[in-house]
C-alpha cells in the first residue's frame, strides 16, 4: 500500500499524488523534471505541492457537499487534451502503470481536477465587475500584459527513443524527414508518428510556447513557415515539426483589450478570494500530515 502524505477530513492523499504534484511544479517553475531541479529546492517544492493538494481536496469536498461533480463532456475534453500533449499514448499509459495508475484511476483524477476547476470558477462568478476607472488604469500601466500570446500552428511527427540506441531513433527521424519532403508531411505522419495526433496528419493546431516542451517550443517558434525542421529531441522522443502559420499580434486598443483586462483584474481578486475561501475550509477541517 502506498504511504500516505496527508489526510484531509479522513480522505487520503498518498505519496504518488505528492510526487506528481511536485513534478508538475517543477515543470511550472523550472521548466524541468523533478530530478533536474536542484536538491536544495525540493523541500520548498514539497511544501508548495502539499498545500496545493490540501486545497484541491478541500475544494473537491466542498463541491461534493453541494452535490456538484464535473460533467462527462468536460472530463472527456480534459482527458483528450492531456493525451494530445503527452505525445505517444502507449508511453503515457506505460508511465502511468509504472506509478500504479490504470485508465480508470486516471479518469477519476481528471474528474476530480475538473470538478475543482469548475467549483472554483463558480466561486469566482460571485466577484463584482471591475469599474471603468480600474480598467483604464490597468490599460495605462500594463501594456506588456495585454498583447495576445505569440502562437504558431504546428504539426509534428513523433519518433520514440530507443533506450538502448538513441542514435538509431535520430537516423530514423532524418530518413522520415526526407520521406515527408517527398511524399507529404501529413501522409508520413499518419503512417509513422506514434503521437495521438497521427490520424489527423500530426496536426496540433495553434500552440503557445508554454503549451509544449521548451525544446519543442524553441524549434517551432524559430522555424520558417511551411519549411520542415530538423529532428528535435524532447523527453518524449524525436519530433519533426512543420509550422504552417506564425502569429505575432499587435498591441490592442483599450476596447480590444477590455475583456482581457477584466479577466486580469478578476484573476487577481479571484486568487485572493480563493485563498481566503480555502483558509475558511481548512479552518473547519481535520488535516493530518503523515
Amino acid at each position: 500500500m502506498e504511504q500516505l502524505a496527508v489526510t484531509v477530513n479522513g480522505s487520503p492523499v498518498d505519496n504518488k499524488a505528492l510526487n506528481a504534484a511536485m513534478q508538475s511544479l517543477a515543470q511550472e517553475l523550472f521548466h524541468a523534471t523533478l530530478d533536474e531541479v536542484p536538491q536544495e529546492s525540493h523541500a520548498e517544492l514539497k511544501k508548495m505541492a502539499l498545500e496545493r493538494l490540501i486545497a484541491r481536496e478541500l475544494i473537491f469536498q466542498a463541491a461534493l457537499a453541494e452535490g456538484f461533480v464535473a460533467d462527462e463532456a468536460a472530463v472527456k475534453d480534459e482527458s483528450s487534451r492531456i493525451l494530445r500533449m503527452m505525445g505517444n499514448p502507449a508511453d503515457f499509459w506505460k508511465r502511468l502503470a509504472e506509478r500504479g495508475m490504470d485508465e480508470a484511476s486516471f479518469l477519476r483524477m481528471v474528474r476530480k481536477d475538473v470538478t475543482v476547476d469548475q467549483m472554483s470558477a463558480r466561486k469566482l462568478d460571485t466577484l463584482p465587475e471591475p469599474s471603468d476607472k480600474e480598467i483604464r488604469r490597468f490599460f495605462s500601466d500594463h501594456q506588456d500584459k495585454l498583447r495576445d500570446h505569440e502562437r504558431v500552428r504546428a504539426s509534428h511527427i513523433l519518433i520514440p527513443l530507443d533506450p538502448d540506441d538513441h542514435d538509431a531513433a535520430l537516423e530514423y527521424a532524418k530518413s522520415l524527414k526526407v520521406q515527408a519532403e517527398q511524399e507529404g508531411f501529413a501522409e508520413v505522419a499518419r503512417r509513422h508518428s506514434v503521437c495521438a495526433s497521427a490520424p489527423g496528419g500530426g496536426e496540433l493546431g495553434f500552440i503557445r510556447r508554454e503549451d509544449v516542451d521548451p525544446a519543442f517550443a524553441d524549434a517551432a517558434f524559430s522555424q520558417i513557415v511551411d519549411e520542415l525542421g530538423d529532428p528535435v529531441r524532447t523527453p518524449y522522443g524525436y519530433h519533426l515539426i512543420k509550422v504552417t502559420a506564425h502569429e505575432i499580434p499587435s498591441p490592442p486598443t483599450l476596447e480590444e483589450a477590455r475583456g482581457k483586462i477584466v479577466g486580469f483584474l478578476k484573476k487577481a481578486r479571484g486568487a485572493k478570494l480563493l485563498e481566503e475561501w480555502v483558509a475558511v475550509l481548512r479552518n473547519g477541517a481535520e488535516v493530518v500530515m503523515h
